[in-house]
């Protein structure tokens, strides 16, 4: 399963296949038992047209730097 950017709106890549990605990891201290596989929840997929937008937000959790890129988003 290919990544899928977290900002993106479905249509805005409509037709066209994204082939590039960016993985950002934002704050976050786990810890994870030996031999754990996954997803780190810290760290977020975008899409190279919206990876620009998590910088200076690293030092914040996942959650409200993906809350503060969406009101960008929408003032913009």
């Amino acid at each position: 399963m290919p990544p899928t950017c977290a900002v993106c709106p479905a249509s805005l890549h409509e037709g066209r296949e994204l082939t590039e990605f960016a993985l950002v990891y934002f704050q976050g201290n786990f810890t994870y038992p030996v031999g754990w596989v996954g997803h780190p929840p810290n760290a977020v997929w975008f899409c190279t047209d919206h990876a620009p937008l998590a910088e200076g937000l690293t030092g914040l959790p996942a959650g409200e730097a993906l809350e503060e890129i969406r009101q960008r988003m929408a003032r913009s």
